[in-house]
């Protein structure tokens, strides 16, 4: 009896302290001259393609926040000035498709 009071008593402690850690989430940082990076958990500053909640970005080799047309392996895609990729809309007379890419106009 008392070996379980123990044992129950070291759970619940180990369990208390595993809740008051903190639980860290990517996060987005203001970086110089207004740009913006996205640091994981370990405060990396992450590259290329990411989802973020329902919505894509994408940043390149230096961890920046692009805006504006942007081409990728052969294709152009569209971020609207909060870096957020368009999808299935006109953008510039141009349309962008469900995942982003710009659709010749024929």
């Amino acid at each position: 009896m008392r070996r379980a009071r123990i044992t129950a008593l070291i759970l619940s402690f180990l369990m208390m302290l595993v809740s008051a850690m903190p639980a860290f989430a990517g996060t987005w940082t203001r970086g110089e001259e207004n740009t913006w990076t996205y640091l994981n958990d370990d405060g990396e500053s992450l590259t290329g393609w990411i989802e973020d909640g329902e919505n894509t970005y994408y940043l390149d080799d230096d961890g920046i926040l692009k805006t504006g047309w942007f081409k990728s392996k052969g294709s152009w895609y569209y971020f609207d000035e909060d870096g957020v990729l368009q999808k299935d809309k006109w953008v510039d007379n141009y349309y962008v498709n469900s995942e982003g890419k710009m659709k010749s106009i024929k």
